[in-house]
């Protein structure tokens, strides 16, 4: 009886619960967020389908590879196809004297020590065509540049004066990325690059001797020395400019520096008066060859103008220098060779 009397209270409580209303039990409560973003609900359950709400980045205001006014002003080369067209008239020397033996047959080896005449002035034409980007996007470009020259002098033989007859030719392609910058200061503007070049370089000296001289001494007539090299690697520069607003006039100055690894042949050479079994004249020789790094410099200054009236071309005079460093040099055999060619540069660039 004392236990019923106490289970009461507890009925009388849940018999008014049960009682609420649904309409106020489901009334919901205040978002006390209400004023904030709210991300878009999710499914309360992995089964179903996602909410057709929007939710993604907006799109830009702006296309990309559009000429833009501020990035792209009328005064510089505007985007599109270009093409540079470049003579370089220059004397190139090759500094060093290689030296070897060589042995024909069963006499005494000779020593083949060929200095290099000097070279004729030459022309080095180098062309490069590229697409330049709008809006700042930079520029891609490739070009060739060759040259070949020749020269005569007189050495000392192992007889006496011989005549002496040396050749150069190099080959080079440059695959590059260019960039401008426009805000530098006021009236300068930068431009810099970076790429691969793949080159190849030749050059040989032969002395030779009247065959009656040599007939009559050590018999070898003609000594000759010949060096190859190719080689691949980067090669990055830049280039300021300072204009003078109005006359179309600016002064330039660019250096490029590249570093090619590659290989370096070289051959040693000897021609006797004597003759062989099947009466032509015995020769002999000594080949090398060794893996080399080639360091490249090349600076320029000058003027450069821009016609007001034909914004799309540029006229560019000035010096140049250049050097290659261990173009001809092989460690183990103690033969090494510089090249330096200097001279004057003349540049067009035309904008299709």
């Amino acid at each position: 009886m004392l236990r019923t009397f106490r289970l009461l209270p507890a009925l009388a409580v849940l018999g008014g619960l049960l009682a609420v209303s649904p309409s106020s039990a489901q009334t919901p409560a205040a978002d006390p967020l209400a004023g904030l973003p709210h991300p878009p609900d999710v499914p309360r359950s992995l089964m179903a389908p996602a909410p057709a709400a929007p939710y993604g980045c907006a799109d830009l205001p702006e296309p990309y590879f559009v000429r833009d006014a501020l990035l792209d002003p009328p005064d510089f080369p505007r985007p599109g196809w270009f093409l540079n067209a470049e003579l370089d008239i220059v004397g190139p020397h090759i500094i060093g004297v290689q030296t070897n033996t060589v042995q024909i047959g069963a006499n005494a080896p000779d020593v083949v020590s060929l200095p290099a005449a000097a070279l004729d002035w030459t022309v080095a034409p180098r062309l490069q065509v590229g697409y330049r980007l709008p809006s700042a996007f930079g520029e891609f470009a490739l070009a060739y540049r060759g040259l070949s020259t020749s020269g005569n002098a007189t050495t000392a033989g192992l007889d006496g004066l011989a005549a002496l007859h040396s050749r150069l030719e190099f080959n080079e392609i440059d695959a590059d990325y260019l960039s401008r910058e426009f805000a530098l200061l006021p009236c300068w503007g930068m431009k810099w690059h970076v790429g691969v070049r793949l080159a190849y370089v030749y050059y040989d000296s032969r002395a030779d001797e009247p065959t009656d001289v040599a007939a009559v001494g050590s018999t070898v007539f003609e000594q000759r020395f010949s060096n190859s090299y190719w080689g691949i690697g980067p090669h990055a520069g830049v280039e300021l400019e300072r204009r003078f607003e109005g006359t179309g006039l600016s002064v330039v100055g660019r250096i490029d520096g590249a570093t090619l690894l590659g290989r370096v042949r070289q051959g040693f050479f000897e021609t006797s008066t004597t003759l062989g079994a099947g009466g032509q004249f015995t020769t002999g020789e000594t080949r090398l060859s060794g893996s080399q790094d080639v360091p490249i410099l090349n600076l320029q200054i000058g003027v450069a103008w821009q016609p007001p009236s034909y914004p799309e071309a540029q006229v560019f005079l000035g010096y140049v220098y250049e050097q290659w460093w261990n173009v001809g040099k092989i460690s183990s055999a103690g033969t090494a060779a510089q090249l330096v060619d200097q001279g004057i540069l003349l540049r067009l660039a035309i904008n299709f």
